[in-house]
């Protein structure tokens, strides 16, 4: 049987199984998860992708892949990160749905465009995030704990601590970690209006704390759903 996975370094709660699996019934393919150590490297990742027609790729391999793939999509370049490998005409692909995903939620949801965003991190989501909400006519401005590793980032990068300088134009404030909760500080964005979290696990604290700070809040359930649609279509079965 052929198989699809997940790949990452903790991936035993991913919802991704079921839902692929759901799509996949009398399609003799098989949607699997695949843990790996956090070293893993680019060699070993093509090795592993070698059994399987495609795979999601998850944190922290969204860079790791963008490196393995002998090709990139646009949207991967943009983002400079992949979530999505997959094999076309023998050749490794690496894509990025992320950003399709969120951006298809910004519209599913009316977002209103020419928007300034907080997006909280650095890394692949954040930088998916980022560009769907460019792609939108919004202004994403990415928050970094550590904003001189970022510095070649095309999206406007600030530190946590200079949040405050923008908290009279921010319209929405999106959680791209793994935190539960990176920023609790709502009442500092004045006439911020929504709060997102990518989590889609739990009601996180930071959506907690923002919807008792009178925000509207999103989970990450809908991009999910969004972006693995954008990659069952890819996978070529």
């Amino acid at each position: 049987m052929k198989k699809v996975a997940i790949i990452g370094s903790s991936v035993s709660d991913s919802a991704s199984p079921d839902w692929h699996n759901q799509k996949l019934l009398n399609r003799f393919v098989r949607y699997v998860k695949i843990q790996k150590q956090e070293s893993l490297k680019e060699k070993e990742l093509v090795l592993v992708m070698k059994d399987l027609l495609a795979a999601n790729i998850t944190s922290p391999f969204k860079s790791v892949a963008y490196g393995a793939a002998e090709m990139l999509t646009s949207e991967a370049v943009r983002c400079r990160s992949v979530n999505l490998l997959y094999w076309k005409k023998n050749i490794l692909i690496g894509d990025n749905t992320d950003t399709l995903g969120f951006f298809n939620e910004l519209q599913n949801k009316s977002i209103p465009r020419n928007k300034t965003w907080l997006v909280l991190g650095s890394g692949g989501a954040s930088r998916a995030c980022s560009d769907a909400l460019k792609n939108h006519g919004s202004k994403p401005i990415i928050v970094s704990r550590d904003k001189k590793k970022n510095t070649a980032s095309r999206f406007k990068i600030i530190s946590y601590e200079e949040v405050k300088d923008y908290s009279s134009i921010v319209y929405g404030i999106v959680n791209a970690t793994p935190e539960e909760l990176p920023y609790d500080n709502f009442s500092v964005l004045k006439n911020c209006v929504c709060a997102w979290d990518l989590n889609y696990k739990k009601r996180s604290d930071f959506l907690i704390k923002a919807e008792k700070s009178g925000l509207l809040t999103f989970d990450g359930w809908g991009m999910f759903v969004s972006q693995a649609r954008h990659a069952y279509f890819r996978w070529g079965i």
